[in-house]
């Protein structure tokens, strides 16, 4: 193995690649790897790296999709093999001593991390006239904390940025580079120097930054001029909830806030949608920082005054422009991103990952604010998410004097206050469709009253029926199933064509068969206590007395086999709520089942392949009427094969993929009512699990079957589908 793996991201430097790649391959240290990753290169970039792979064993090349700077990084990380990383970027130059001298210092110091001084170059690669040298403010070693400081010096740079350094891998274990921001470097440097014991630093310029136009670094106002801010805000957060020195905190709020106050005066004079779509991000990030402002003793009152101001002040939206503008209006349980779960919150990040690439509409949120959500939105420059603060005494009290005063002139106001602030912004939106994502539909009377039925549609991610009431207010429907389509229906006057079937979907990017690691199944299984040998059945969804969960606790009771095992994945209400009463009971009966069950909580929806993939089977035993299932079709599209009961729109989505349907002994609809001469629900469901485990054949067509079948959810389908549906008003 290489003892250092040198990391070279690729793209449209077909001039600057080979001095880049010469310099490296010069080195008087030779134990090193040379990883170039072409990120989708529109030039001869890639065929140039190959030439070099076939030239010199230390090259590895690394061809992909066009992902940005932080997914070239990302993938050479994976790809290293060396006990060292280092990055070198392809329009750079570095000396010919640089392995070696960075080498010596950290193995000399016993350091985590070895750090050079940087100078600049011309365009050519010649020195400067007047040479510009930035270095480390002092040579030596020292502890990474105590560096932090010298982020918020003259010479910060040496400490920020990416290259100029040799770091350990196992720096590396827990963290990557955010991909689809710029200023990716601010985004992980604290991290990295926060986990090092001791850094080692040099003087002298060992790294030729060469100064040219058109780097990523050096272009004018954009979306991705946001993303400095939000990388300082996660110094502040880092920096807060780490606890440390309070001069530290307060430098980085100073950089942060004066950051965003100097983007301010700019975007508001070249405002696009998404540049728009960032500064409202940005503006909710630091809206949550803003209670550490008021102690920060780097900032001016004045500044604090024009803080106070730019974060809560309404900010200013682009013109329309021909592309359909839609508001997507959340409930205010979770927010979007969909950092803390929920389905429906999922499925509207699908539609902003999707427009980010896609961008055939004018996408914007309403949901409720959240701090890790905020600085989530970073990755979406085509979405704006207006997010709502929580409401506080005064707003609160205001709220309730305007409801009981609404009640007694007859106009519509909600009781709750989160529906009612962003009134002014959805009307300064002028959207072309404001869609009521779910919950309480009532609750957007006053949104109805303003933009009127024609404008407005309910997506109806569960089962709900009309009123009179309601079909004034919505002029067009979408449903995730053709079951709860047909319950609406049943109950409105409106026109059977208003009401569209939009099935739901998932990333059958990640939701799919392949592992993205090896051993992954078996490392997953050791983790969760589980052997290679044993038949792992698993759930997935809200812990509650409607998802059926009990009934196959029961199942396992029956189950007499010790092979059989039981993967419950999930929480009463996603990330927001850990434990219920519901829940407490269900693991006491599991008590009685040892390690054959078990619980592992709420699980992000981007680990959650991983799970499907270790499983056997899944199984979904809903008692109630389940609108349409996720997680079946995450199941499927993972290729596990699914057990579920007959519940709502769920047979819809598993039509073809050879699931087993059960029965249901009894219908939840907030109590559970007995259906006579059903067989008992726990014992079908025992029948089903040994049935699968004796008949491998049978589980293997029914991955298959279920991993096509998947693909008629994919996220790009349900995009396609939505922009239509906009498009078509």
């Amino acid at each position: 193995m290489p003892r250092i793996s040198v990391i070279v991201p690729v793209y449209k430097v077909e001039q600057f690649l080979p001095a880049c790649v010469q310099s490296i391959l010069g080195q008087t240290f030779a134990d090193f790897e040379l990883i170039l990753v072409d990120d989708g290169s529109p030039d001869g970039c890639g065929a140039l790296c190959d030439t070099y792979a076939e030239q010199d064993s230390r090259v590895r090349v690394i061809h992909q999709k066009n992902g940005g700077l932080s997914a070239a990084r990302n993938s050479g990380i994976a790809a290293a093999k060396g006990e060292l990383l280092a990055f070198v970027d392809s329009d750079d130059l570095i000396a010919p001593d640089y392995l070696e001298q960075l080498y010596s210092a950290l193995c000399s110091s016993g350091a985590d991390m070895a750090l050079c001084a940087v100078e600049d170059v011309n365009d050519d690669g010649t020195p400067l006239e007047h040479p510009e040298i930035t270095a480390p403010a002092a040579a030596g070693s020292f502890s990474g904390k105590a560096l932090l400081a010298e982020f918020f010096g003259p010479n910060a740079t040496c400490y920020t940025v990416a290259w100029n350094k040799l770091y350990k891998r196992s720096l590396w274990e827990q963290l990557r580079y955010p991909e689809g921001l710029i200023h990716e470097d601010d985004a992980v440097a604290h991290r990295l120097f926060a986990a090092c014991e001791t850094v080692a630093c040099l003087d002298a310029p060992l790294y030729r930054y060469r100064l040219r136009q058109g780097s990523i670094c050096r272009s004018g106002i954009s979306p991705g001029s946001f993303d400095g801010v939000t990388a300082h805000a996660d110094w502040c957060r880092f920096f807060r909830d780490q606890g440390m020195d309070k001069a530290l905190l307060d430098k980085a709020l100073a950089a942060c806030f004066r950051r965003y106050l100097a983007l301010c005066a700019g975007a508001k004079n070249e405002l696009t949608w998404p540049i728009a779509a960032r500064w409202h991000g940005a503006q909710a990030e630091l809206r949550c920082l803003l209670p550490l402002v008021k102690h920060c003793g780097e900032l001016s009152l004045t500044e604090k005054l024009s803080c106070l101001r730019w974060c809560t002040r309404p900010l200013p939206l682009p013109d329309r422009s021909e592309t359909p503008r839609v508001a997507l209006l959340l409930p205010p349980e979770l927010p979007v991103p969909a950092v803390k779960g929920g389905a429906v919150e999922t499925l509207a990040t699908h539609l902003m990952e999707e427009n980010q690439t896609q961008r055939q509409l004018e996408l914007a949120f309403v949901c409720r604010l959240d701090e890790e959500a905020a600085a989530a939105s970073a990755r979406f420059s085509q979405s704006l998410i207006f997010f709502v603060p929580p409401a506080g005494r005064v707003r609160s009290l205001v709220h309730r004097v305007r409801y009981r005063l609404a009640k007694l002139t007859g106009r519509p106001v909600y009781w709750q206050e989160y529906q009612h602030y962003p009134l002014p912004f959805l009307k300064r939106l002028n959207a072309d469709l404001y869609s009521v994502e779910g919950g309480q539909l009532d609750a957007w009377q006053q949104a109805a009253a303003c933009f009127g039925a024609e404008k407005m549609a309910a997506h109806l991610h569960g089962v709900a029926y009309s009123s009179p009431k309601l079909d004034a207010q919505f002029g067009r429907v979408l449903a995730i199933s053709d079951y709860v389509r047909r319950a609406w229906l049943s109950s409105s006057a409106l026109p059977a064509d208003r009401a569209v079937l939009l099935p739901n979907c998932v990333d059958t990017g990640r939701f799919c068969p392949a592992p993205a690691a090896e051993n992954e199944r078996a490392q997953l299984r050791s983790r969760l206590g589980l052997a290679e040998q044993d038949f792992v059945v698993l759930f997935c969804g809200r812990v509650c007395e409607e998802k059926g969960i009990h009934r196959l606790v029961q199942a396992m009771r029956q189950i007499q086999d010790p092979a059989v095992k039981l993967a419950v994945i999930g929480s009463p209400f996603f990330a927001g709520q850990a434990d219920s009463p519901f829940f407490a009971e269900l693991r006491k009966q599991a008590e009685a089942l040892g390690e054959r069950i078990v619980f592992t909580g709420f699980v992000p929806n981007e680990q959650l392949p991983a799970y499907y993939r270790m499983a056997d089977a899944a199984c979904f035993p809903a008692l109630w009427e389940e609108p349409a299932g996720i997680t079946a079709i995450e199941a499927m599209a993972c290729g596990c094969p699914v057990i579920a009961t007959d519940s709502g729109g769920m047979p819809e989505y598993l039509e073809g993929s050879g699931a087993v349907l059960l029965r249901r002994d009894e219908i939840w609809d907030g109590e559970c009512t007995p259906v006579p001469g059903v067989p008992e629900l726990s014992g079908q469901i025992a029948e089903a699990i040994l049935a699968l485990k004796t008949e491998p054949a049978r589980r293997a067509e029914m991955a298959a079957a279920g991993v096509r079948r998947a693909q008629d959810f994919s996220q790009q389908s349900y995009y396609r589908t939505f922009a239509g549906f906009a498009n078509h008003l």
